[in-house]
């Protein structure tokens, strides 16, 4: 499972040119962004930043693709803005409880005080539970994905989509898409605008995510009752 995931990327031309076209998404989203930075505060941002929005659905389209176990979807169609949209759906629904409890945790870390609402919990404690929280959103989140993107929006988000994650096969896919990711963005974070090393991050990144995805796809079809 582990091994053809890590082909996917590169096992055939298709899957080669659909991996170089969520490189040229990625680029292209963070050059408008990086633009967009550049001109803050003027509203001219605007400009760029939501011209960056097209090439971030056409990169989530192409993953939602790959999660369907379907391979790439062909560009620019409304097949592609679709996965996009169940894709960034599921993920607007999973990631607001990790949201909300990262920006109290934030709020409580600047001010040095908790919320009224949250009185005798310490910072301490609030911590704790953002990091189990967001665990747990990052956990769920790609096996609902999955199920959306194969069966509409709408059964991504019901209970019956998540009966996968309690699975052994799951969780080592979860674990290793997980690693991909996470490596990838350390090494973008890690690397200078406008140098070699950040391209190379970025086609990493790519292939990172394209690779993650497929490894997801084969431990949700493994463990799913479809």
């Amino acid at each position: 499972m582990f091994v053809d995931a890590l082909r996917y990327p590169f096992a055939d031309r298709t899957r080669v040119d659909g991996t170089a076209t969520c490189l040229v998404a990625l680029l292209l989203a963070g050059t408008l962004f990086r633009l967009a930075a550049r001109l803050w505060p003027d509203l001219t941002l605007l400009a760029p930043a939501l011209l960056a929005v097209a090439p971030l659905l056409a990169f989530f389209g192409l993953l939602g693709g790959v999660l369907a176990g379907d391979g790439f979807p062909p560009l620019a169609t409304t097949e592609t803005l679709r996965l996009a949209g169940r894709v960034v759906g599921v993920a607007a629904v999973y990631l607001l409880p990790a949201a909300v409890t990262v920006v109290a945790v934030g709020y409580a870390t600047a001010t040095g005080t908790v919320p009224a609402v949250l009185s005798g919990v310490t910072t301490a404690m609030l911590a704790t539970v953002a990091l189990l929280v967001t665990v747990v959103c990052a956990y769920l989140l790609p096996v609902a994905t999955a199920v959306s993107v194969r069966e509409g929006l709408r059964s991504g988000l019901r209970r019956d989509a998540l009966r996968g994650a309690a699975s052994g096969t799951y969780f080592l896919a979860w674990v290793g898409g997980a690693v991909l990711v996470v490596l990838s963005w350390s090494a973008l974070a890690a690397t200078i605008a406008r140098s070699v090393a950040a391209l190379l991050a970025l086609a990493w990144c790519a292939y990172a995510h394209v690779a993650a995805a497929a490894l997801i796809a084969e431990g949700v079809d493994r463990t799913h009752p479809w």
